[in-house]
């Protein structure tokens, strides 16, 4: 927990900065189908599950393009094992800091960005056929994504893009039940102050 209070007082104090060569703020939010990977064995059955979240970042005026921005997201998977018999809500919550790059590319109303970011991320699992169990798991997470967004009216703009996302392993007995890679497409809104 502490390391997660050091990162978000480490993102505090670089939007602060930046805030001085920014040309203003922006919010956005995000959802959509998450799909992360658990032991690979027959009798495990992943169901695609869901992502939300949002961020709050500013551009950087001397670097065209360039901006940076805190992103707050909750993942969530259900597993099945033995055709249902046990299942498992595989949930992860994270709070990462995002350098995101607006590509100079001329592709009319849509413009394309990459992003690459690092932060903090809990994850558990909480097998639900079996009593009092819940496995977490917390620590360093990094994320790589790419998107395309449109101006959709003034001051806000809309898109669709793709997420990798690593979080913390999950173990039980050494055996790993999740390797904490998620791969997510999301649509997202953003507000421009």
């Amino acid at each position: 927990m502490k390391y997660a209070v050091s990162f978000a007082a480490f993102v505090a104090m670089t939007l602060t900065a930046a805030a001085a060569e920014a040309k203003g703020f922006y919010t956005s939010v995000y959802g959509g189908a998450n799909w992360d990977d658990v032991i690979s064995a027959p009798f495990v059955d992943e169901n695609t599950g869901m992502v939300i979240g949002g961020t709050v970042g500013t551009s950087i005026d001397s670097v065209p393009g360039l901006r940076i921005e805190a992103d707050l997201s909750f993942r969530q998977n259900e597993v099945d094992i033995f055709g249902g018999f046990i299942s498992a809500d595989h949930d992860t919550v994270a709070l990462m800091g995002n350098v995101v790059y607006d590509l100079p590319v001329n592709m009319g109303p849509v413009h394309p960005y990459v992003l690459a970011g690092v932060g903090f991320a809990q994850t558990s699992a909480t097998f639900e056929d079996v009593a009092l169990l819940k496995l977490e798991s917390s620590g360093v997470a990094w994320q790589l994504g790419a998107g395309l967004n449109t101006k959709v009216a003034d001051n806000v703009t809309a898109g669709i893009g793709y997420r990798y996302f690593n979080a913390p392993e999950l173990e039980v007995l050494g055996l790993n039940l999740s390797d904490g890679s998620n791969h997510s497409v999301v649509a997202q809104v953003a507000f421009q102050f």
